[in-house]
């Protein structure tokens, strides 16, 4: 509330300011018209300015935010591919401590507002997609842990590396919907 009764003060200030500057413009004798006209362009430029700033800093920070989740989606798929996810039905009947997806980037692109819902809609609702997947994934690992680790049976522990290894699991979609969001931000977001 605070910025925007700021910004509002701002604008309102540099906007009377502006008219002042073309009323003085107009009312001045031809041979003394250099100074409202400075003045008058001075006051353009920082309307201008303050608009072109904030629009190059927003999008600053959309790009970064970008960045980030695209560098965390790279480093979710090297963790895809560590070795605690092999489906070699030999490794099934160890005990395994699987590596856990980040989602830190995304959850700091939402948190500093960095993405507009108005302009990055689509790519929110998958980012929040991803983030549930990737939550629900971790609490699933937490288990199978847990569980394996608590049974002294090897066919339990052989049954829960199974089951997430399924071919049909929850760990295929996981893997699906990663590439899916990498797509979509390699087609929609290669020229900004």
């Amino acid at each position: 509330m605070t910025r925007l009764v700021i910004t509002a003060l701002t604008f309102g200030a540099l906007t009377v300011a502006l008219g002042l500057g073309i009323a003085w413009l107009v009312v001045s004798p031809g041979d003394q018209r250099w100074e409202p006209a400075v003045n008058t362009l001075a006051l353009l430029a920082g309307i201008t300015g303050i608009f072109a700033e904030r629009w190059a800093a927003d999008r600053e920070r959309r790009l970064q935010a970008v960045e980030s989740i695209r560098a965390e989606l790279s480093h979710d798929v090297v963790v895809l591919s560590d070795d605690a996810f092999s489906q070699d039905p030999d490794a099934f009947r160890r005990r395994r401590v699987y590596p856990r997806l980040v989602v830190s980037a995304v959850d700091s692109a939402f948190a500093s507002g960095a993405l507009s819902r108005r302009r990055d809609g689509e790519l929110i609702a998958k980012l929040h997609a991803w983030r549930d997947v990737v939550n629900t994934l971790n609490r699933r690992l937490d288990l199978t842990e847990s569980l394996t680790f608590a049974t002294s049976s090897g066919d339990e522990v052989e049954a829960f590396n199974r089951a997430l290894h399924r071919s049909d699991g929850y760990l295929i979609g996981v893997r699906a919907l990663l590439v899916e969001l990498q797509s979509y931000l390699d087609t929609k977001w290669k020229a900004h």
